[in-house]
Protein backbone atom coordinates (compact mmCIF):
# COMPACT_ATOMS: atom_id res chain seq x y z
CA UNK A 1 0.00 0.00 0.00
CA UNK A 2 1.71 3.32 -0.89
CA UNK A 3 1.96 5.73 1.60
CA UNK A 4 -1.01 7.98 -0.17
CA UNK A 5 -3.24 5.94 -1.73
CA UNK A 6 -3.86 8.40 -4.79
CA UNK A 7 -5.74 6.42 -7.00
CA UNK A 8 -8.51 5.57 -4.79
CA UNK A 9 -8.83 8.97 -3.96
CA UNK A 10 -9.33 9.69 -7.53
CA UNK A 11 -11.73 7.13 -8.39
CA UNK A 12 -14.00 8.63 -5.48
CA UNK A 13 -14.23 11.81 -6.24
CA UNK A 14 -15.26 10.90 -9.66
CA UNK A 15 -18.33 8.77 -7.91
CA UNK A 16 -19.05 12.14 -6.27
CA UNK A 17 -19.13 14.22 -9.23
CA UNK A 18 -20.39 12.38 -12.13
CA UNK A 19 -23.54 12.22 -13.22
CA UNK A 20 -25.98 9.71 -11.59
CA UNK A 21 -25.87 8.13 -7.78
CA UNK A 22 -23.67 5.09 -6.87
CA UNK A 23 -24.80 2.83 -4.64
CA UNK A 24 -22.40 2.15 -1.59
CA UNK A 25 -22.50 -0.51 0.61
CA UNK A 26 -21.13 -0.51 4.49
CA UNK A 27 -19.62 -2.99 6.88
CA UNK A 28 -16.69 -3.38 9.57
CA UNK A 29 -14.33 -5.56 8.37
CA UNK A 30 -12.17 -6.77 5.89
CA UNK A 31 -14.48 -9.59 4.95
CA UNK A 32 -17.04 -7.31 4.60
CA UNK A 33 -15.62 -4.83 2.03
CA UNK A 34 -14.14 -8.04 0.02
CA UNK A 35 -17.85 -9.52 -0.51
CA UNK A 36 -19.04 -5.79 -1.57
CA UNK A 37 -16.02 -5.70 -3.75
CA UNK A 38 -16.55 -9.10 -5.32
CA UNK A 39 -20.70 -8.40 -5.75
CA UNK A 40 -19.46 -5.54 -8.17
CA UNK A 41 -19.74 -2.54 -6.12
CA UNK A 42 -17.32 0.54 -6.50
CA UNK A 43 -17.08 1.74 -3.14
CA UNK A 44 -17.07 0.60 0.28
CA UNK A 45 -17.94 2.83 3.78
CA UNK A 46 -16.92 1.55 7.21
CA UNK A 47 -19.09 2.56 9.65
CA UNK A 48 -18.56 4.02 12.71
CA UNK A 49 -21.80 2.57 14.86
CA UNK A 50 -21.24 -0.71 13.07
CA UNK A 51 -17.66 -0.99 13.96
CA UNK A 52 -18.43 -0.77 17.76
CA UNK A 53 -20.96 -3.31 17.50
CA UNK A 54 -18.28 -5.84 16.24
CA UNK A 55 -15.05 -4.66 17.45
CA UNK A 56 -16.62 -4.00 20.90
CA UNK A 57 -19.41 -6.00 21.35
CA UNK A 58 -21.85 -2.14 22.26
CA UNK A 59 -23.58 -0.11 20.35
CA UNK A 60 -22.71 3.38 18.91
CA UNK A 61 -20.72 4.73 21.99
CA UNK A 62 -18.09 6.64 21.02
CA UNK A 63 -15.45 4.24 23.08
CA UNK A 64 -13.34 3.61 19.94
CA UNK A 65 -10.68 5.97 19.29
CA UNK A 66 -9.44 7.11 16.29
CA UNK A 67 -6.23 5.29 16.48
CA UNK A 68 -8.38 2.35 16.38
CA UNK A 69 -10.71 3.15 13.54
CA UNK A 70 -8.17 4.08 11.46
CA UNK A 71 -5.73 1.07 12.66
CA UNK A 72 -9.43 -1.40 11.24
CA UNK A 73 -9.81 0.93 7.87
CA UNK A 74 -6.07 -0.40 7.45
CA UNK A 75 -6.68 -3.51 7.30
CA UNK A 76 -10.19 -3.52 4.70
CA UNK A 77 -8.26 -0.97 2.55
CA UNK A 78 -5.54 -3.54 2.09
CA UNK A 79 -7.90 -6.49 1.25
CA UNK A 80 -9.41 -4.52 -1.87
CA UNK A 81 -9.38 -2.21 -4.48
CA UNK A 82 -12.01 0.16 -4.64
CA UNK A 83 -12.59 2.95 -2.93
CA UNK A 84 -12.92 3.18 1.34
CA UNK A 85 -14.79 5.63 3.22
CA UNK A 86 -15.11 5.27 6.66
CA UNK A 87 -16.76 7.10 9.25
CA UNK A 88 -14.54 9.70 11.86
CA UNK A 89 -17.36 10.47 14.45
CA UNK A 90 -15.79 13.94 15.67
CA UNK A 91 -12.77 13.95 14.30
CA UNK A 92 -11.47 12.70 17.35
CA UNK A 93 -11.78 15.53 19.61
CA UNK A 94 -11.15 19.38 18.31
CA UNK A 95 -9.78 20.91 15.23
CA UNK A 96 -6.58 19.87 15.86
CA UNK A 97 -7.49 16.18 16.68
CA UNK A 98 -9.31 16.15 13.34
CA UNK A 99 -6.30 17.32 11.27
CA UNK A 100 -4.31 14.66 12.41
CA UNK A 101 -7.36 11.89 12.32
CA UNK A 102 -6.95 13.12 8.11
CA UNK A 103 -3.51 12.37 7.86
CA UNK A 104 -3.67 9.24 9.80
CA UNK A 105 -7.19 8.50 7.69
CA UNK A 106 -5.00 9.21 4.35
CA UNK A 107 -1.64 7.50 5.39
CA UNK A 108 -4.19 4.57 5.74
CA UNK A 109 -5.09 4.46 2.48
CA UNK A 110 -8.38 5.83 3.25
CA UNK A 111 -10.21 7.59 -0.17
CA UNK A 112 -12.61 9.98 2.39
CA UNK A 113 -14.17 10.09 5.71
CA UNK A 114 -17.44 12.62 7.67
CA UNK A 115 -16.73 14.24 10.07
CA UNK A 116 -19.58 15.65 12.46
CA UNK A 117 -20.52 18.52 14.08
CA UNK A 118 -21.80 17.48 17.73
CA UNK A 119 -19.29 17.31 21.05
CA UNK A 120 -16.81 15.23 21.82
CA UNK A 121 -17.26 12.45 23.54
CA UNK A 122 -20.12 11.72 21.64
CA UNK A 123 -23.41 10.79 23.36
CA UNK A 124 -24.61 12.16 26.76
CA UNK A 125 -22.34 13.72 28.92
CA UNK A 126 -24.48 14.90 32.21
CA UNK A 127 -26.56 13.33 34.32
CA UNK A 128 -29.82 15.45 33.26
CA UNK A 129 -29.55 14.82 29.39
CA UNK A 130 -31.90 12.65 27.99
CA UNK A 131 -30.22 10.46 25.29
CA UNK A 132 -32.67 9.01 22.64
CA UNK A 133 -32.97 5.16 21.39
CA UNK A 134 -31.12 6.19 18.27
CA UNK A 135 -26.96 7.71 18.97
CA UNK A 136 -28.02 10.53 17.57
CA UNK A 137 -30.65 11.66 18.83
CA UNK A 138 -30.10 14.58 21.26
CA UNK A 139 -26.64 14.57 21.09
CA UNK A 140 -25.49 18.04 21.55
CA UNK A 141 -23.92 20.44 18.72
CA UNK A 142 -21.36 22.31 18.62
CA UNK A 143 -21.36 25.72 17.22
CA UNK A 144 -21.07 26.23 13.52
CA UNK A 145 -17.73 27.98 14.15
CA UNK A 146 -16.37 25.14 15.85
CA UNK A 147 -17.58 23.10 13.23
CA UNK A 148 -16.34 25.07 10.42
CA UNK A 149 -13.10 25.65 12.29
CA UNK A 150 -12.64 21.33 12.80
CA UNK A 151 -13.45 21.37 8.59
CA UNK A 152 -11.04 23.73 7.87
CA UNK A 153 -8.22 22.14 10.15
CA UNK A 154 -9.58 19.05 8.18
CA UNK A 155 -8.58 20.36 4.75
CA UNK A 156 -5.91 21.51 5.56
CA UNK A 157 -4.12 18.49 6.27
CA UNK A 158 -5.58 16.37 3.72
CA UNK A 159 -3.96 19.70 1.28
CA UNK A 160 -0.53 18.25 2.81
CA UNK A 161 -0.77 14.95 1.76
CA UNK A 162 -3.76 14.60 -1.46
CA UNK A 163 -5.76 17.24 -2.08
CA UNK A 164 -8.16 14.38 -4.02
CA UNK A 165 -9.01 13.10 -0.59
CA UNK A 166 -12.29 13.35 -0.35
CA UNK A 167 -13.62 15.91 3.12
CA UNK A 168 -17.66 14.98 3.98
CA UNK A 169 -18.80 18.05 6.12
CA UNK A 170 -21.78 15.66 7.86
CA UNK A 171 -24.32 17.52 10.19
CA UNK A 172 -26.41 15.86 12.87
CA UNK A 173 -28.54 19.26 13.59
CA UNK A 174 -31.82 17.50 12.39
CA UNK A 175 -32.14 15.68 15.95
CA UNK A 176 -29.11 16.90 17.79
CA UNK A 177 -30.34 19.25 20.93
CA UNK A 178 -31.85 22.67 19.98
CA UNK A 179 -31.19 21.83 16.23
CA UNK A 180 -33.89 20.80 13.93
CA UNK A 181 -34.60 20.86 10.01
CA UNK A 182 -33.83 24.69 9.57
CA UNK A 183 -30.09 24.20 11.57
CA UNK A 184 -29.54 21.64 9.49
CA UNK A 185 -30.02 23.38 6.30
CA UNK A 186 -27.73 26.40 7.73
CA UNK A 187 -25.01 24.15 8.59
CA UNK A 188 -25.13 22.56 5.79
CA UNK A 189 -24.43 25.62 4.05
CA UNK A 190 -21.71 26.74 5.98
CA UNK A 191 -20.00 23.61 5.45
CA UNK A 192 -20.13 23.75 1.79
CA UNK A 193 -18.74 27.14 1.83
CA UNK A 194 -15.17 25.76 2.56
CA UNK A 195 -13.00 25.36 0.36
CA UNK A 196 -11.81 21.89 0.03
CA UNK A 197 -15.13 20.47 1.47
CA UNK A 198 -16.16 17.92 -1.37
CA UNK A 199 -19.58 16.52 -0.24
CA UNK A 200 -22.89 17.37 2.49
CA UNK A 201 -24.26 14.59 4.76
CA UNK A 202 -27.23 15.13 6.25
CA UNK A 203 -28.03 12.68 9.13
CA UNK A 204 -31.39 11.37 10.13
CA UNK A 205 -33.79 13.87 8.31
CA UNK A 206 -37.00 12.37 9.01
CA UNK A 207 -39.22 12.61 6.50
CA UNK A 208 -38.33 11.49 2.60
CA UNK A 209 -39.89 14.95 1.80
CA UNK A 210 -37.20 16.92 3.86
CA UNK A 211 -34.47 14.82 2.80
CA UNK A 212 -35.55 15.51 -0.84
CA UNK A 213 -35.61 19.34 -0.28
CA UNK A 214 -32.29 19.29 1.67
CA UNK A 215 -30.80 17.90 -1.87
CA UNK A 216 -32.38 20.70 -3.58
CA UNK A 217 -30.77 23.22 -0.54
CA UNK A 218 -27.59 22.41 -1.42
CA UNK A 219 -24.92 22.57 -4.42
CA UNK A 220 -22.09 20.79 -3.49
CA UNK A 221 -22.74 16.57 -4.02
CA UNK A 222 -24.82 15.70 -1.01
CA UNK A 223 -26.26 12.14 0.72
CA UNK A 224 -28.05 11.41 3.61
CA UNK A 225 -27.35 8.97 6.36
CA UNK A 226 -30.03 6.94 6.89
CA UNK A 227 -31.86 4.05 6.39
CA UNK A 228 -35.26 4.48 6.91
CA UNK A 229 -37.16 7.82 7.72
CA UNK A 230 -38.85 7.88 11.08
CA UNK A 231 -40.56 10.90 13.31
CA UNK A 232 -39.46 10.20 17.36
CA UNK A 233 -40.94 11.19 20.38
CA UNK A 234 -38.61 12.41 23.07
CA UNK A 235 -37.59 9.57 24.63
CA UNK A 236 -36.31 8.70 21.10
CA UNK A 237 -38.94 5.98 20.19
CA UNK A 238 -40.56 5.40 16.67
CA UNK A 239 -43.56 7.44 16.13
CA UNK A 240 -44.54 6.49 12.52
CA UNK A 241 -42.43 4.67 10.08
CA UNK A 242 -42.63 6.12 6.23
CA UNK A 243 -41.91 3.80 3.37
CA UNK A 244 -38.39 4.20 2.09
CA UNK A 245 -38.17 5.97 -1.08
CA UNK A 246 -36.99 3.20 -4.01
CA UNK A 247 -33.31 4.30 -5.54
CA UNK A 248 -34.53 5.78 -8.84
CA UNK A 249 -36.78 8.33 -6.27
CA UNK A 250 -33.32 9.60 -4.94
CA UNK A 251 -31.24 9.89 -7.88
CA UNK A 252 -33.80 11.92 -9.44
CA UNK A 253 -33.41 14.56 -6.56
CA UNK A 254 -29.84 14.59 -6.57
CA UNK A 255 -28.35 12.20 -3.94
CA UNK A 256 -24.73 11.32 -5.13
CA UNK A 257 -24.50 8.06 -2.88
CA UNK A 258 -26.93 5.71 -1.76
CA UNK A 259 -24.97 4.85 1.48
CA UNK A 260 -25.79 1.36 2.84
CA UNK A 261 -24.54 1.58 6.13
CA UNK A 262 -25.16 -1.92 7.05
CA UNK A 263 -25.87 -3.51 4.07
CA UNK A 264 -23.09 -6.40 4.16
CA UNK A 265 -23.89 -6.86 7.96
CA UNK A 266 -27.58 -5.70 9.04
CA UNK A 267 -29.34 -9.02 7.55
CA UNK A 268 -26.21 -10.98 8.58
CA UNK A 269 -26.88 -10.38 12.14
CA UNK A 270 -30.75 -11.54 11.66
CA UNK A 271 -29.52 -14.68 10.05
CA UNK A 272 -27.05 -15.07 12.86
CA UNK A 273 -28.99 -14.60 15.87
CA UNK A 274 -31.74 -16.97 14.25
CA UNK A 275 -29.61 -19.84 13.57
CA UNK A 276 -28.65 -19.78 17.40
CA UNK A 277 -31.94 -19.34 18.62
CA UNK A 278 -33.25 -22.33 16.24
CA UNK A 279 -29.94 -24.47 16.53
CA UNK A 280 -30.71 -24.66 20.55
CA UNK A 281 -34.84 -26.23 19.47
CA UNK A 282 -33.67 -28.37 16.48
CA UNK A 283 -29.95 -29.00 16.71
CA UNK A 284 -27.74 -30.37 13.53
CA UNK A 285 -31.05 -30.57 11.51
CA UNK A 286 -31.33 -26.71 11.64
CA UNK A 287 -27.86 -26.71 9.46
CA UNK A 288 -29.12 -29.38 7.17
CA UNK A 289 -31.87 -27.57 6.45
CA UNK A 290 -29.94 -24.05 5.93
CA UNK A 291 -27.45 -25.80 3.21
CA UNK A 292 -30.61 -27.16 1.63
CA UNK A 293 -31.96 -23.79 1.15
CA UNK A 294 -28.60 -22.99 0.00
CA UNK A 295 -28.41 -25.68 -2.67
CA UNK A 296 -31.75 -24.71 -4.00
CA UNK A 297 -30.94 -20.96 -4.60
CA UNK A 298 -29.80 -19.89 -7.96
CA UNK A 299 -26.21 -19.94 -8.93
CA UNK A 300 -25.51 -15.81 -8.27
CA UNK A 301 -27.13 -15.67 -4.86
CA UNK A 302 -24.83 -18.19 -3.69
CA UNK A 303 -21.44 -17.33 -1.72
CA UNK A 304 -19.05 -17.85 -4.85
CA UNK A 305 -17.03 -20.82 -3.83
CA UNK A 306 -13.76 -19.83 -4.51
CA UNK A 307 -13.96 -17.58 -1.89
CA UNK A 308 -13.87 -20.32 1.01
CA UNK A 309 -11.03 -21.95 -0.47
CA UNK A 310 -7.51 -21.73 0.40
CA UNK A 311 -5.93 -21.84 -3.21
CA UNK A 312 -3.57 -18.77 -2.18
CA UNK A 313 -2.17 -20.68 0.92
CA UNK A 314 -1.80 -24.05 -0.76
CA UNK A 315 0.00 -21.56 -3.91
CA UNK A 316 2.24 -20.48 -1.09
CA UNK A 317 3.04 -23.49 0.44
CA UNK A 318 4.42 -25.30 -2.70
CA UNK A 319 6.22 -22.37 -3.68
CA UNK A 320 8.52 -21.80 -0.28
CA UNK A 321 8.14 -24.81 1.75
CA UNK A 322 10.48 -27.32 1.61
CA UNK A 323 9.43 -30.53 0.18
CA UNK A 324 8.77 -33.44 2.57
CA UNK A 325 12.19 -36.15 2.24
CA UNK A 326 12.12 -38.83 0.20
CA UNK A 327 11.47 -42.20 2.09
CA UNK A 328 13.14 -45.16 0.15
CA UNK A 329 11.60 -48.16 -1.19
CA UNK A 330 12.07 -51.21 0.55
CA UNK A 331 13.15 -54.33 -1.04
Amino acid sequence: MPLVNKEATKKLQEIFHRPGMTIVPGGTLPWHAVLTERAGYEAFYISGGMSHRWLLGKPDSGQLTMTEFWQNAKRIVKTVDIPVISDADTGGGTAVNAYRTVKEYIWAGLAGCHIEDVQHPKGVTTKGQVAGRVMHDRERLISIEEAVGKLKAAVAAKRELDRNFVIIGRTDARNGRGGGYEEAIKRGKAYEKIPGVDVIMFDHMQTWEEAAQALQEIKKPCFHAVAFFATRDADGNIVQRYPMPSLEERERAGEKIYLGVALSIGPANQAAWEMLVDFKERGTQVIEDWRNDVDKKPMEMQLPADLGRREFLLQMYDKYLPKPPRTRARR
